[in-house]
């Protein structure tokens, strides 16, 4: 015994049909905490929270004698004994615990804890800044055809949230042909969708995309389901690459819970009850699309507020040598868990109810016998039992102020599940029109103060009003100072509208809200998880580094009324007084608003060498673009100039083939520039 307990790694040994803990070396006691009692005690009462996570399934199989492995599964315990699930990953191997005559006695697991493995990988992902681009490459044409023809982002809505998964069984197969989608309706009720084309390859993955583009043109014409589901049936009947499609499609009211929904040979749909109930609705059985069936039947019943509807593929539940209940037991048993399960910060998991449900039931799921074999789909509706609540704020007409509107209203949009660009881009709105406000509403020395509401519509759109009860001062004509934050604003968002009076000043914002879909391969999916959401430092700085290219400042916060005097004092000193050439990193910066914008169009009016670094996807690279910043970015600094402090651009330059040489056609003579990057 005293081996026993010196064994590296985690070594369980259960006993009997009940799986009585018999032993339980030192690592794995302090991997599931302190526990009183846990020698003796069936597993399943000891560690309860991990039902519906598949380990007390594989366990009875090894009681049946047969061997399991398992690589990198995320497992959840209670190691606290809050009620709080904490997160690991374990490689391990689940094997019969035999009598000397062959008899089985019990099970032993033996498991490496590979947390800091999945973690230091995660990490390195995380910080790699083209790993999107890797990964695309990785997966070939089959994810990039996938992607372009489903949905990237799905709708955000007040009273029922939406997430879906798309695995693709393996990165070597060619496309196949599941689809989904998620369409909010004129009348504010939701259409969800699944479905599946025969067949892999170019010609399914067209199929697929002419039967959505069906459903979502007949939808948003205002066809009730059974005209949807007859239009689908008629149209897949013409080809044969569209005939035998399979689908399910759901029509809801968030408002009232009202459900209908019906089916073409899809497996039924599930809901998940607020109790650790769950039931598949009773559809009534028909034959694929396009293949003479009867006319799908309509379900009809009503939600009540925390259900969550789960419309899924067949490749989610088909297993070799597993019968059809057996999938359907299973897919219950996981989703349940998943529904149920307390989950803290300590986790990846995502927070959002049917993103965390889709995460755990398509990785789980993935370690059943077989992994899955076909294309995959899993579409989660969350009714909520409150709508999103709109946001109000009343703040001090104040350069502080700008800072807390940001971090309320990145709040509210985090939690409504927006995605990050688009909430990007109404933060910059938003903080422009609060600049405006503060700036020119008022006149200095007297409290002022102005209000900020956010709210969200049916549609998937977010409405953003600024009202000041001052009258904002005409804007400046000269092009290098101020004046531009309105035209920031129409260019990052859907709408704005202005409205001055003799009351005040109201700016109105519309911008439509997504939030993002998963499509990935299934190998993926397995045991990897999503990485932590972290929203971008608030904190303003800067650093100047020299490189052997010259001096880089590098910038990182927010950029506004508060900060943009620090970073042009930070640009003076870093280029002493402009003489020295200067790079500056933007990309780091989660917030540049028209003051930022002013100090930089200075700062090129008078360093004589300036280019600035900020990639795609920083929230500076598009306003750099919508303010005529462009020409600064690193990419395009070869071309912005000739020499000293006169700017030339594109339009004026002439581009000879051959030697790497620019002309300019105001000197008539030729400057050698290396346009080589």
């Amino acid at each position: 015994m005293e081996g026993f307990e010196q064994l590296p790694g985690f070594m369980w040994l259960f006993e009997g049909p009940d799986l009585r803990v018999a032993a339980a070396n030192p690592a794995v006691r302090a991997a599931v905490g302190d526990r009183a009692g846990l020698l003796g005690k069936p597993f399943r009462q000891a560690v309860p929270e991990l039902a519906g996570q598949h380990i007390f399934e594989l366990l009875d199989r090894a009681l049946r004698g047969i061997r399991s492995h398992g690589y990198e599964q995320r497992v959840l315990t209670d190691r606290e004994g809050d009620g709080q699930l904490t997160e690991a990953f374990y490689t391990f191997d689940i094997a019969p615990w035999r009598h000397p005559d062959g008899s089985v006695r019990g099970v032993i697991v033996q498991a490496v804890d590979a947390t800091p493995v999945v973690a230091a990988r995660q990490a390195a992902e995380a910080a790699a800044a083209t790993a999107e681009r890797r990964y695309r490459q990785a997966v070939g044409l089959i994810l990039e055809l996938q992607r372009s023809l489903l949905p990237d982002m799905l709708p955000v809505l007040p009273r029922v949230q939406v997430a879906a998964h798309y695995l693709v069984a393996d990165s070597e197969v060619a496309a196949g042909g599941d689809w989904f989608d998620a369409v909010p309706l004129p009348d504010g009720r939701l259409a969800l969708t699944v479905g599946d084309v025969v067949g892999h390859g170019a010609a399914a993955a067209a199929a697929m995309g002419q039967l959505r583009t069906v459903a979502l043109h007949t939808l948003r014409a205002g066809g009730s389901l059974s005209e949807v589901l007859s239009v689908l049936d008629a149209f897949a009947a013409h080809t044969a690459a569209t005939r035998a499609a399979t689908t399910c499609l759901a029509v809801l009211d968030p408002a009232t819970g009202a459900l209908e929904v019906a089916s073409y040979g899809h497996p039924p749909p599930l809901l998940l009850g607020t109790n650790g109930e769950s039931r598949f609705l009773p559809l009534a059985p028909t034959g694929p699309l396009g293949t003479n069936s009867l006319p799908a039947s309509i379900h009809t019943c009503r939600l009540t507020g925390g259900e969550v509807l789960l419309l899924y593929t067949d490749g989610l539940i088909e297993r070799p040598r597993q019968s059809v209940s057996e999938s359907y037991r299973a897919l219950a048993t996981v989703a349940t868990a998943a529904r149920q399960e307390l989950l803290g910060e300590r986790t990846t998991v995502p927070q959002r109810l049917p993103d965390r449900i889709c995460t755990l039931v398509t990785e789980r799921l993935a370690l059943f016998e077989g992994g899955y074999q076909d294309d995959t789909t899993l579409l989660a509706a969350h009714v909520l039992a409150e709508p999103v609540a709109a946001l109000h704020l009343t703040l001090p007409a104040d350069v502080a102020a700008l800072r807390l509107l940001r971090q309320h209203l990145r709040g509210w949009l985090d939690g409504i599940g927006a995605d990050d660009k688009a909430a990007s881009d109404l933060l910059h709105a938003a903080g422009e029109a609060a600049t405006n406000t503060i700036e020119h509403a008022y006149p200095p020395g007297g409290e002022a103060s102005f209000t900020v509401h956010a709210a969200l519509d049916g549609q998937g759109a977010v409405y953003v009003s600024c009202v000041d009860q001052g009258r904002w001062r005409p804007p400046s004509h000269d092009p290098g100072n101020r004046g531009r934050g309105l035209t920031m604003i129409r260019g990052l968002i859907d709408d704005v509208e202005l409205r001055q009076s003799r009351d005040g000043t109201t700016v109105r914002m519309r911008h439509r809200m997504g939030h993002p879909a998963t499509v990935s391969t299934a190998n993926v999916a397995q045991a990897t998880g999503p990485h932590k959401h972290s929203t971008p430092t608030d904190c303003f700085s800067t650093a100047v580094a020299d490189t052997l290219a010259g001096r880089m400042l590098k910038v990182a916060g927010p950029v506004d009324l508060t900060t943009g005097p620090q970073l042009r004092t930070a640009i003076l000193q870093a280029s002493r007084g402009g003489s020295l050439p200067l790079a500056i990193d933007l990309t780091a910066v989660t917030h540049l608003g028209s003051t930022g914008v002013h100090t930089l169009h200075h700062a090129g009016q008078t360093i004589s060498d300036l280019t600035v670094t900020a990639p795609e996807s920083s929230p500076a690279y598009g306003v750099l673009h919508l303010t005529g910043l462009h020409h600064l970015l690193r990419e395009d600094a070869p071309f912005k100039r000739l020499s000293g402090n006169r700017r030339t651009t594109l339009r004026n330059l002439i581009i000879y083939p051959g030697p790497r040489c620019l002309t300019d056609p105001r000197k008539g003579r030729r400057n050698r520039v290396d346009v080589g990057g």
